[in-house]
């Protein structure tokens, strides 16, 4: 073999679309030692019931470590087997001697692939859940930073009105903290899957509900109580959680893409001197890290269709839906786990250029504050006709090339009603952001 051919593993480009935590999760050891933790704790419990010996628990326990198995010799078991699980089973059997034929009492192989998938799942959502912690972490940070400092509002491209930069990062942290608050929930639903063949526990008879419950509680999982081998809403609603995940992240990348241009230079990526250029033109200074994210959000957002897609299953069980989750679930996570993660590099990293900010903000002349005057004059004049009378003001401005102050002051009407410092401080950007500086507090206040 003379490389990987998976992005998430190449030795070139992997690190743009994976973590290495998150890739050991769902490695092929980790998958094997979740199989056997399973298969030796199903075959405590039944120790435990008096459905086996204790010997042969004893036994079959000591069989299922990972180090007595070769992956790539199990791998070929398994492509000729055309079984993923067979060949396992007939290994631990062996390793297990005079007590082999004890092993996989009663259970089913989605049982065991299940319940292990669920193991990793758990690892994986913990994984996450410190991820946004992290990146909480530094959007709080910025909004703290920045929480008075005016910017451009910006609706539909354009200058809408005056908000801050602090504002931007708080409601950005609010959007985090929900993720992080599903995510807990979603975690703490993780059920261990024993249900029988089709889903009646028919091996077991009425022991059989005994023994997933003890093997929940041994695993550290619910007791699902039935089975759901057939009802994977739990697996799509996961998987759509990691992408909605990634689509805030790659929201916040697009952002800093945006606010990056030439044109706008208001923030910038932070990075190391030699990096982010260009192979010809050495002036660039482009935002890798950040389109990386948005790539990977993209990446993520074909993953949930595919998850409700093998929803979709027939009968009792379905091979044709339920494979497809075997490669849906890991890529969720890896590319999920990436973004996050790189998503807290680029908002802790960040650059602020404020005077570029305040330029930008008096781009238009004071237009920015059309509104603030409108609504000042509103109380003298009524709403409707403030805003007429101001719109023809400013077609007077741009037509003119006056700036928007002195069209006011030499208005009679307006000129009637406020004075040139009234004006002034209508036009004054930071006179005009609302409760942005109070929602900013709230919300750094409830997150630490």
């Amino acid at each position: 073999m003379t490389g990987f051919a998976h992005v998430q593993d190449s030795r070139l480009l992997g690190h743009l679309f994976s973590t290495v935590a998150m890739k050991e999760v769902f490695s092929d050891t980790a998958t094997l030692r979740c199989w056997l933790e399973v298969e030796a704790a199903l075959a405590r419990v039944q120790s435990d019931l008096k459905l086996i010996p204790e010997a042969a628990a004893d036994a079959i326990c000591t069989a299922c470590a990972s180090d007595k198995y070769d992956l790539a010799q199990l791998g070929s078991r398994i492509a000729a087997a055309s079984h993923p699980l067979t060949p396992v089973i007939a290994a631990i059997e062996a390793n297990s001697g005079e007590y082999g034929q004890y092993v996989h009492f009663g259970a089913t192989t989605q049982d065991i692939m299940d319940s292990g998938l669920v193991l990793q799942m758990r690892t994986g959502l913990n994984l996450l859940t410190a991820s946004h912690e992290h990146l909480l972490a530094a959007c709080v940070l910025q909004a703290r930073t920045w929480r008075e400092l005016p910017m451009a509002g910006r609706t539909h491209g354009q200058h809408a009105v005056p908000i801050t930069l602090g504002l931007k990062f708080a409601l950005l942290a609010s959007e985090v903290k929900r993720h992080l608050e599903r995510l807990c929930e979603l975690a703490a639903m993780l059920p261990v899957q024993f249900a029988g063949a089709a889903g009646t526990l028919a091996t077991l008879g009425l022991q059989g509900a005994g023994v997933r419950e003890a093997l929940a509680k041994m695993l550290g999982l619910v007791d699902s109580k039935e089975s759901w081998h057939t009802g994977r809403d739990l697996i799509a609603h996961i998987t759509s959680q990691v992408a909605i995940s990634a689509a805030t992240c790659g929201k916040i990348a697009n952002e800093i893409v945006n606010l990056q241009r030439t044109e706008i230079g208001e923030l910038a990526e932070g990075a190391a001197p030699g990096t982010g250029g260009s192979s010809t033109m050495p002036q660039k200074r482009n935002p890798m890290l950040a389109q990386n994210i948005v790539a990977l959000a993209r990446l993520m957002a074909v993953r949930p269709p595919l998850a409700l897609d093998a929803m979709m299953h027939e009968h009792e069980r379905d091979m044709a839906a339920w494979t497809m989750e075997w490669a849906v679930v890991p890529e969720s996570f890896i590319y999920g786990h990436a973004a996050v993660e790189q998503c807290t590099t680029l908002v802790a990293n960040l650059q602020v250029d404020e005077a570029r900010i305040a330029q930008n903000l008096a781009h238009t002349g004071g237009l920015i504050c059309a509104e603030a005057v409108m609504m000042d004059l509103a109380g003298d004049m009524g709403r409707t006709q403030a805003h007429h009378a101001v719109a023809d003001l400013i077609s007077q401005a741009r037509q003119t090339g006056v700036s928007f102050a002195e069209v006011l002051n030499d208005d009679t009407r307006i000129g009637a009603l406020r004075s040139p410092e009234q004006i002034a401080t209508l036009l004054d950007p930071a006179n005009y952001t609302g409760d942005a500086v109070q929602t900013v507090d709230r919300i750094v206040r409830e997150l630490e």
